[in-house]
């Protein structure tokens, strides 16, 4: 029998491509998810490789087999401790020289940029480029969080899927956000977090249609990494209990302490940034340079290498307190200054926790010291610390509340944590004109985009081949009878390439199996006719008030009204996602 049913997708000798084209290529709920899923498990596994090259680095740089780096910085000679970091950042430093100048790998696009850009694009070998100097940087005692490159490469990850999957840019855009989410998610084990940050930091709203695949992309990256691999919690965090209702007030003091003192923190990054930048070294000589003043200070203060995870279960444990913890705190600050400022490629966002926790369980030593009866343990407010601190600096309390939540897993300190969170979160408003501390990345999207306004405007980059396509002569046996093994919502009917009309083939079998309808009559006698088609050059506005009006999910796209050539068909979801990307607005 001849085949009538044209499914293109089945036309690729290709098994890659028929998959690809199966599970992305159509509104298909699954195929959305599956692909959000797979990004989910694969970012988790780039993040495991990152993970676990960072801790065989730490042993080649330290020669020590203890538990965490500042473990094994503090069993190091002080000679020792101070040239690790220098050798480290002089690697970092030729990394990223070597890569540019004898590689010529151009400047990695960040995954916000990635996301807010459009473009979706992110390079492997910039990414791989900035995972190599990162792992240098941390792996020898830089003061920076290694979250950062994991989001990176999960992202990447997210990109080469889209990529693969030949997916329009508004999609390709959401794999990189799902990858960044699957990211977070597995550094933190905070899967709703994940999705959370991405809504609210770099896509600015929570649209089902974005968020959806954001939080299955955080919940697989999350079981991957602790439910199969057996990764554990971050930190050794202890339970709290809060004594009285009066101790909200405190809490709320909290929030406005570390609402003032986020702003400076960021200056002090802006001004250690601007002082290597004015110096005009090559990449090396600056992160040499940050090495040695990162080496410098851990020569008394050891606890000032790494991202700080352990030290933070410290000072949650209470074996870090009262004026050694005020020494580490400003030490602390100065050395993650100076890794950033260098070029250190990594995350902020754990130093940014680190130093929360320190000056809530500061003021939480004062405060039970001076009225213990009704104050919590100091632990408690660093706790709290966590997330306000977070929400100061990031401008996103809605993130910070549910990552310290579920950091805890416990109930009991939300009402606190809401207060502090959004109290830091105004009070940091106020300075800098409300910059967060992911303004420059975010700016350099705005820059851009202003030099080449890439938000879609049409809806011809959106045109996918049309799902299936029969001639006017098929008979409705042959179409079920060869209609692909998926769930489709239109069937075009054609003549030569000429579109004439259009059926659903699960009404149509309806029909059948009710004997309403002959299996021998043609497809057009069971066919609606075409009220309404897409062109490529129209305007999404006017393709979003025709979908709602025919209450489809797809619809066809022609060369225009008086030549009716089928060129393809756009989905619902992917219109929305671009008039998502139009309508976010920064400020």
């Amino acid at each position: 029998m001849a085949n009538h049913v044209r499914d293109l997708p089945q036309l690729s000798l290709s098994r890659i491509t028929r998959l690809r084209l199966l599970l992305f290529g159509h509104e298909d709920l699954a195929g959305i998810v599956f692909w959000a899923a797979l990004t989910g498990f694969l970012g988790a596994l780039a993040t495991v490789a990152f993970r676990e090259s960072l801790d065989l680095l730490e042993r080649l740089f330290t020669g020590q087999r203890e538990e965490g780096l500042v473990n094994a910085a503090i069993e190091l000679v002080w000679w020792h401790r101070m040239a690790i970091p220098i050798v480290g950042g002089l690697l970092a430093g030729l990394v990223l020289h070597w890569a540019g100048r004898v590689l010529t790998v151009p400047r990695g696009v960040d995954y916000m940029e990635a996301v807010l850009v459009g473009d979706g694009r992110i390079g492997f070998r910039a990414a791989l480029v900035a995972s190599l100097s990162s792992l240098c940087s941390i792996a020898s005692g830089g003061s920076i969080g290694r979250e950062g490159s994991m989001v990176q490469l999960a992202a990447m990850v997210g990109s080469k899927l889209g990529a693969l999957a030949r997916a329009s840019i508004p999609r390709l855009r959401l794999m990189v956000a799902c990858g960044a989410a699957a990211g977070i998610a597995a550094a933190y084990n905070a899967p709703m977090s994940g999705a959370l940050f991405v809504s609210e930091i770099v896509l600015g709203n929570m649209a089902m249609e974005s968020f959806g695949p954001l939080v299955v992309a955080s919940v697989v990256s999350n079981v991957t990494i602790h439910r199969f691999l057996g990764y554990g919690p971050l930190f050794d965090v202890p339970h709290v209990q809060f004594v009285s209702n009066v101790e909200l007030v405190f809490f709320v003091v909290l929030g406005v302490l570390l609402g003032h003192l986020a702003p400076p923190f960021l200056a002090l990054i802006d001004f250690a940034k601007s002082c290597f930048a004015r110096l005009r070294w090559p990449p090396y000589l600056q992160l040499g340079l940050g090495g040695v003043i990162v080496g410098a200070i851990s020569i008394w203060v050891p606890q000032v290498w790494g991202n700080g995870y352990s030290v933070v279960g410290n000072i949650l444990q209470g074996r870090t307190a009262g004026v050694w913890l005020l020494i580490v705190l400003f030490a602390k600050a100065l050395a993650t200054a100076a890794t950033i400022g260098s070029g250190g490629v990594g995350g902020i966002f754990t130093p940014t926790l680190f130093i929360g926790c320190a000056v809530g369980t500061l003021v939480g030593e004062l405060m039970h010291t001076a009225l213990p009866a009704i104050t919590s343990v100091p632990a408690a407010y660093g706790l709290i610390g966590m997330g306000g601190f977070l929400a100061a600096t990031t401008h996103a309390p809605l993130t910070s509340i549910l990552m310290v939540f579920e950091t805890t897993g416990d109930y009991q300190i939300v009402l606190p944590l809401m207060l502090a969170c959004v109290t830091a979160h105004y009070t940091a408003k106020v300075y800098r004109h409300g910059e967060s501390v992911y303004h420059a990345s975010l700016a350099r999207a705005e820059q851009s985009s202003a030099a080449d306004d890439w938000r879609l405007r049409t809806v011809e980059p959106l045109v996918k081949p049309p799902a299936a396509m029969v001639p006017r002569t098929t008979t409705v046996r042959q179409l079920l009878e060869e209609l692909p093994k998926r769930p489709l919502e239109r069937v075009y009917v054609v003549d030569g390439d000429q579109l004439i009309a259009w059926l659903d083939p699960r009404r149509v079998l309806e029909q059948v199996q009710a004997g309403s309808i002959e299996e021998n009559v043609t497809v057009e006698h069971v066919s609606h006719p075409v009220s309404f088609v897409l062109s490529p050059d129209m305007a999404l506005g006017t393709a979003l008030d025709g979908f709602l009006r025919e209450q489809a999910t797809v619809l066809p796209v022609t060369l225009g009204p008086w030549r009716n050539s089928l060129l393809g068909e756009v989905s619902r979801r992917d219109v929305l996602l671009a008039i998502q990307d139009r309508l976010t607005v920064r400020k």
